[in-house]
């Protein structure tokens, strides 16, 4: 059985988040004047469904989630 290659996501949410959130959820923030982009790896949909569910947790507005190409190297 493969493992599987973890998938990079790019999460924006209304509102700051800061590095310590971002670093919980395993991904990087950058803050932007009214929302926040949170990348990185996600393990699979499990993963994926678990940092949703933190974040509406937390009351913040989900604005756009989008699967990264993967990067060439």
């Amino acid at each position: 059985m493969r493992a599987r290659m973890p998938l990079n996501y790019e999460i924006r949410v209304r509102g700051r988040v800061g590095d310590h959130l971002a670093d919980s959820l395993g991904l990087a923030a950058e803050v932007e004047p009214v929302e926040t982009v949170l990348r990185g790896p996600v393990q699979g949909q499990e993963d994926l469904h678990q940092i949703l569910a933190e974040l509406q947790e937390m009351g913040l507005e989900l604005l756009e989630i989008r699967r990264l190409p993967p990067e060439r190297g």
